[in-house]
């Protein structure tokens, strides 16, 4: 025998409507808000808690979970995850600001014979050298807390799309030479078609 529902049916306006319907069939959305969009749907077609769970196969406080949450703080804040309290950030925005900026860096200019840094190299220059260059926070970082904060500044130093190379100090009188070749060549050539 399903069970019966006790709490109050869900009262929304058409635009919450209309966004809980989007969000059912969205393809670029979290399946989990997906999945929970659909449970409130199915709520407020007057469908019980046990059919629900049944037609979406979740657990039937899952589904009671996400209506119950819908009730107490409305659609949109209602089917996203509580923000989680976490360790707290342990990186200070100096230490952050020296990761980007050793990344921006070549690592031929520190010694190493690469060209361009990987996230495993840069990591172990970090935390080789962060005692002596002032930031001991940065003394455990790891690969996904150098992407993160990569990321985060939108900085790609595996991807160069350019190359700013040393110019030649001799580069104005090489190239004028090599310049003056092809002109010659031009005016041999058409000296010869006359």
């Amino acid at each position: 025998m399903p069970r019966i529902s006790l709490r109050p049916k869900l009262p929304f306006t058409q635009k919450e409507l209309d966004y809980l319907t989007k969000l059912s069939r969205s393809r670029n959305q979290a399946a989990s808000i997906v999945k929970r969009s659909k449970i409130v749907l199915l709520s407020y077609q007057e469908k019980n808690d046990t059919e629900i769970s049944r037609e979406l196969k979740v657990d039937y406080k899952t589904v009671r979970l996400w209506i119950q949450r819908v009730l107490d703080f409305g659609v949109k804040e209602g089917l996203v995850d509580k923000s989680k309290s976490g360790r707290p950030q342990d990186i200070s925005a100096e230490s952050r600001a020296h990761v980007v900026s050793l990344a921006c860096m070549k690592p031929k200019d520190l010694g190493y014979p690469h060209e361009i840094w990987t996230q495993r190299l840069l990591a172990e220059h970090i935390r080789e050298n962060c005692i002596k260059e002032e930031h001991p926070d940065l003394s455990k970082i790891n690969q996904g807390t150098i992407s993160k904060i990569l990321n985060a500044s939108k900085i790609k130093p595996h991807k160069i799309s350019c190359y700013i190379a040393k110019v030649d100090p001799d580069f104005d009188q090489k190239a004028a030479n090599v310049l003056d070749t092809y002109r010659e060549a031009k005016r041999l050539n058409e000296k010869k078609e006359k």
